[in-house]
């Protein structure tokens, strides 16, 4: 469901933003504002949500800058990550799957990400991650993010499920108070041994006000 047109002002307001700052996704947003977006899209590009994916990328162009294949990105909502990987100049990326099981989602990351779209980079698919055979995808992914493993039922039975040494990006957190939270994990340590990757290229932590962020960078 899209939200009433925004107001001139605001609608002005955004352009502004992204002419001041001279940043092409934050243009992209501001246009999508004016075609009609998601009420809750201010919450998937507010503050908290951005820096956690600017971490997410800067760590992943330290560690896994050139993916040998379509980077998948689950759980991708309205496809604010796959953008940010795509702009990064760290970055040598060919193609990003956006991923979510709600079917409005991929419509309105296509739009946020129409340049990348136009050039056959990106492209958002409706589907439960839980059930989709990765080791049948062809071509076969280079690399995995999950950021929402928190999320999920059960995280070592969804990993046991993908195919050995495939490149991943997890992250997870420790915000028990969010009912739809299932698997949170308190510390660093505990999430890398809940993931029991078979090699960790990356691992770190942020603090926020209410909860902590984990990332992994590694392999399955």
């Amino acid at each position: 469901m899209t939200q009433d047109p925004p107001s001139e002002a605001f609608h002005d307001l955004l352009r502004g933003v992204a002419a001041l700052t001279d940043n092409a996704i934050a243009n992209d947003i501001a246009r999508l504002y004016g075609k009609g977006a998601p009420a809750d899209l201010s919450i998937a590009c507010n503050h908290k949500q951005v820096a956690s994916k600017q971490w997410l990328v800067a760590a992943l162009a330290e560690t896994l800058p050139r993916p040998n294949g379509p980077v998948w990105v689950l759980g991708a909502w309205y496809g604010v990550l796959g953008a940010l990987l795509l702009d990064d100049p760290g970055l040598t990326i060919g193609e990003v799957v956006s991923l979510d099981i709600e079917p409005a989602c991929a419509a309105v990351a296509e739009t946020l990400n129409h340049r990348h779209v136009a050039a056959g980079r990106f492209r958002a698919v409706t589907a439960d991650m839980m059930s989709l055979d990765f080791g049948a995808q062809q071509p076969a992914p280079g690399l995995v993010i999950n950021t929402s493993c928190e999320h999920l039922a059960d995280v070592p039975g969804w990993l046991a499920t993908l195919p050995a040494g495939l490149p991943l990006v997890l992250q997870s957190n420790d915000y028990v108070r969010e009912p739809d939270h299932r698997s949170c994990v308190p510390s660093l340590a505990a999430f890398r041994a809940q993931a029991a990757l078979s090699e960790v290229l990356f691992a770190g932590e942020r603090p926020t006000k209410n909860y902590t962020r984990f990332m992994l960078i590694g392999r399955r």
